[in-house]
């Protein structure tokens, strides 16, 4: 059910999932984790794709962040689509599109979990995804009191599991991010953020030679399965641009990094 819930930055957002909200916004808005270490300047109303944009909360970022942004906000799940649009739509700059991006044009089944949207995908693995979900509680463990700890562990478990295992089969158009470029008469991405569950680089794959050089700064989550992490990076530095990757503390001994690119000149 969606509901209207307050951030601590004083927006107020509707959201699917309260400790969800929660969580992307602390990842989001306090520790900007999809800004370089060092920061990033971008060009004068620059041009802005948040690709795995869930319920808006990195375009609502990206909005105050670089006023005068033109921002093209992608989510393929039509519920999620719908809080996004509730969320983003009415913002100045700001479009919309209830739509994946990938390798090439086509419809594909996603795996949707209405309760712990941000690990739906097209790749999705319950196994990996518990996982990895595992992996940052017990860092969180660590902040709550001794002898409360296997209590407040066994409460998230339970949690956890409740919430991987209601899931929901979507099909979701897909396109290539060169043929939307071309499409929307872009002739440059100033920051390309993606966050797309195991799909980053199908979406990658998307980008061909014209559109590569109009690249200037790239911010990817990427759960190394498969050689993912070589693979982003690859096509990365293949094309020019130079990467860094970070992993937060919270995620230290899993999977998952964040590629940082930028096009350097």
């Amino acid at each position: 059910m969606t509901v209207l819930k307050n951030l601590p930055n004083g927006i107020s957002v509707f959201s699917l999932n309260g400790n969800e909200t929660d969580y992307l916004y602390r990842e989001i808005f306090h520790d900007e984790s999809y800004i370089p270490p060092g920061g990033v300047t971008l060009a004068r109303e620059p041009v802005v794709l948040d690709v795995g944009a869930n319920i808006g909360l990195f375009t609502i970022f990206a909005a105050q962040k670089w006023p005068g942004a033109r921002i093209f906000s992608f989510e393929p799940v039509p519920d999620v689509f719908d809080v996004l649009r509730k969320n983003a739509g009415h913002l100045p700059g700001v479009t919309l599109h209830n739509t994946a991006l990938g390798a090439e044009e086509r419809s594909l089944t996603m795996t949707y979990y209405p309760n712990y949207t941000m690990m739906s995908g097209f790749d999705a693995d319950p196994a990996a995804d518990r996982a990895l979900a595992a992996s940052f509680l017990g860092r969180v463990v660590e902040d709550v009191e001794p002898e409360l700890q296997e209590e407040f562990l066994d409460e998230v478990r339970e949690m956890l599991d409740e919430s991987l295992a209601e899931r929901q089969l979507v099909d979701c158009a897909v396109t290539r991010l060169d043929a939307f470029t071309a499409d929307a008469g872009l002739d440059r991405v100033d920051f390309l953020k993606i966050d797309v569950e195991g799909f980053e680089v199908r979406v990658l794959e998307g980008i061909g030679p014209e559109l590569w050089p109009k690249i200037a700064n790239a911010a990817v989550e990427v759960a190394d399965r498969d050689g993912a992490l070589a693979a982003v990076t690859g096509h990365f530095e293949r094309n020019g641009l130079r990467t860094v990757v970070r992993q937060a503390a919270e995620y230290h001994g899993s999977d998952l990094h964040t590629v940082f690119a930028r096009r350097e000149g």
